[in-house]
């Protein structure tokens, strides 16, 4: 039996309870790609900028679900080549209003703490749910 955290569906289901609310959906949607910019160019390596250290989640996510994580591939791609033409400030300004609308969205909206704090791979669930709700509208 596998553990429960490579239960992608387990997780995506336990995920959602904590953003039921559209406000806090719509926080999450914003704030997420903004937290994942910052974080692709930190781990951008000056030698090989287009694999960033980010991508490492790319295994586990194609494993939880292979067109899903392939999709991601591209997203993370996209960012890799888009965050090194910002400035450090504005990585930095991602970052911060990224985790503002998360925090917003849950104490504003959802009036419940963030999945994360109850269970860690969440921080890696949520982006995969924002993709999967951009790219099937459910």
């Amino acid at each position: 039996m596998a553990p429960r955290w490579l239960d992608f569906r387990a997780n995506l289901s336990d995920y959602a309870r904590y953003h039921e609310h559209p406000g806090n959906r719509l926080c999450h949607a914003m704030g997420i790609p903004l937290i994942m910019l910052a974080v692709v160019r930190w781990t951008q390596w000056p030698g090989l900028p287009w694999i960033p250290g980010a991508a490492a989640v790319l295994p586990l996510y194609i494993y939880w679900d292979a067109g899903l994580g392939l999709a991601m591939a591209g997203v993370i791609l996209f960012m890799a080549t888009v965050a090194p033409l910002l400035s450090p400030g504005a990585v930095w300004g991602a970052f911060i209003l990224g985790w503002i609308f998360q925090f917003v969205g849950h104490a504003v909206f959802e009036k419940k703490s963030p999945a994360f704090t109850r269970n860690l791979i969440h921080l890696l669930v949520g982006p995969m749910w924002i993709l999967k709700k951009a790219l099937t509208r459910k």
